[in-house]
């Protein structure tokens, strides 16, 4: 009979099968003999690292290490061995190829009966592939870090310039100042729309470039800041080893991103920026820019608004627009009617209302309104003996919107039997011929009738209204010019609370909140000034 003690016992035999065919690296090493050198290495470690039996045995394992294996971590299996004590690293080994690989090294002391170290045992894995993971998560995450670093800064420090900058050429110039005081961002410039090519602005960087050979044609499809004010969208090119060539003989960068600024269907410009390390335009850059250029443009927008307000020296265009596109072109000649533009103001839904007073019978305009393209909506704000005044919601890229986005001021409208009259202010640095060429394509039947230079008065209803913005809320804003274009305030109304809350989607009480608000802060400006 076999004891339990004799069952549990393995032959040589076994145990050195096992060590032999174990899926990892086996090493014994003595360090009895001079210079630590191997005496076993089992199958596996030949396979993970291409050397023979017979080339590794009588040596020491350092054999594996090379030019990227970190001392770090020899020196500390070195020190484990010295003081006979296990220790596990991982360390950039090389095969017998010269290949690299990532080698994950145990090493334990084995003793004799006395106490006495008598070999050390070493075991090796392979686990290049769990390592690079990690290191690309690792590199990953430092991009991260430093994209966001990057951007933060970026934002913050264009964020200040859109805020106090006073003038357009001067928020230009510190756009891309900002922009180029980041790291990878080598150089930066801005360029403006003029017949048919995108003219340099403004730049910044250290890229020596004459700034004549920055401009573009746009329909140079090629070139990245061509394509940007063709499509509107954020275009990027990639280069390698600093190739990149976009103007002639000048290198220097390996990536182009360039940022369309536009407002609405408005193109003021496109900002190229030049960097010094590929793959620095991924996706999360390419939103950023993208943002970026939108709060640009909404800058430069509010500039030349402030500007249409604050100007001395204005230009005035009259049109004449027989084209039913526009829409009270349309509505008058089936009416047979007068209109008369009255205002428009911004809906608490982001859209834009605009009101007409005419003298024709309100179902009939209702009716034909209700087929007009560009007209959302239409309502009646309030009726009188002779006149109603309309309220109609139009599409975002009516022209109403876009001449407010150009920084255009609408004098006056008048549509008499399907012909418009729109007089037209803008500043004398705008370019009529921009607004002119935009409104023939818009509208075929134009015909330009006026052009006059003239001056301001001293005071225009605009540049109150602009002093009270900073004052009043929208809503409040919104409420005080319905009731007063409706005759809320004349003796001989016709409108109530009721109807001009229901016109606003408000309660009654809601309203006259509003309402009280603002005359509160109208009747301020007459007396604290």
């Amino acid at each position: 009979m076999v004891s339990s003690e004799d069952s549990t016992d393995i032959d040589l035999d076994t145990k050195e099968r096992a060590m032999d065919e174990a899926p990892v690296g086996i090493t014994i090493s003595d360090p009895n003999r001079e210079d630590n050198p191997l005496v076993y290495t089992n199958d596996a470690f030949e396979k993970i690292t291409g050397y023979r039996r017979e080339e590794t045995l009588g040596k020491n394992c350092r054999f594996l290490q090379g030019e990227a294996s970190d001392p770090e971590a020899i020196s500390t299996m070195r020190d484990a061995i010295g003081q006979a004590k296990p220790v596990s690293v991982e360390i950039v080994n090389y095969r017998q190829n010269g290949e690299p690989f990532w080698n994950e090294v145990t090493i334990a002391p084995l003793m004799d009966g006395d106490g006495q170290v008598t070999h050390f045992v070493g075991f090796q894995d392979d686990v290049t592939t769990r390592k690079e993971a990690e290191l690309a998560l690792d590199r990953e995450r430092r991009n991260l870090d430093q994209l966001l670093g990057r951007i933060r800064g970026l934002l913050s420090d264009v964020t200040r310039e859109l805020v106090e900058s006073e003038s357009h050429e001067v928020l230009e110039q510190g756009i891309v100042d900002r922009i180029v005081e980041r790291e990878r961002y080598v150089f930066a410039w801005i360029g403006e729309p003029d017949r048919g090519s995108i003219v340099p602005q403004t730049w910044a960087g250290d890229l020596s470039v004459d700034a004549a050979d920055l401009g573009v044609d746009i329909d140079e499809t090629n070139h990245p800041t061509a394509r940007a004010a063709g499509t509107g969208e954020v275009e990027v090119n990639e280069y390698s080893d600093g190739d990149g060539e976009l103007w002639g003989e000048v290198r220097g960068f390996d990536g182009v991103a360039a940022v369309p600024i536009s407002y609405g269907d408005t193109l003021y410009g496109v900002l190229t920026v030049l960097a010094d390390q590929p793959d620095t335009f991924d996706e999360r850059e390419v939103a950023v820019f993208d943002a970026l250029g939108r709060a640009i443009a909404t800058s430069f927008n509010a500039l030349k608004s402030r500007r249409i307000l604050t100007a001395d020296n204005l230009v005035e265009l009259e049109f004449e627009v027989r084209d039913p596109e526009l829409f009270v072109v349309d509505i008058s000649a089936r009416c047979e009617c007068h209109l008369e533009f009255e205002g428009s103001v911004y809906r608490q839904d982001g859209g834009l209302s605009t009101f007409f007073s005419t003298d024709a019978m309100p179902d009939d305009v209702l009716d034909v309104a209700s087929e007009t393209t560009g007209v959302l909506d239409t309502s009646i704000v309030s009726r009188g003996s002779k006149e109603t005044l309309f309220e109609f919601h139009v599409e975002d890229d009516s022209f109403v919107v876009e001449l407010a986005e150009q920084g255009v001021w609408i004098r006056s409208i008048t549509v008499d039997d399907g012909t418009a009259r729109i007089r037209l202010d803008l500043p004398a640095e705008t370019e009529p011929r921009t607004v002119t060429d935009r409104f023939r394509e818009r509208f075929a039947e134009t015909e330009l009738v006026a052009y006059r230079d003239h001056e301001r008065p001293p005071i225009t209803r605009a540049e109150f209204i602009q002093q009270l913005e900073s004052r009043l809320t929208e809503r409040q804003l919104t409420a005080l010019r319905r009731a007063y274009l409706s005759g809320y305030y004349d003796s001989t109304r016709s409108v109530t609370g009721d109807e001009l809350a229901n016109s606003m989607g408000i309660s009654r009480s809601t309203f006259h909140q509003h309402l009280r608000a603002a005359e509160h802060k109208l009747i301020g400006e007459f007396l604290d000034h």
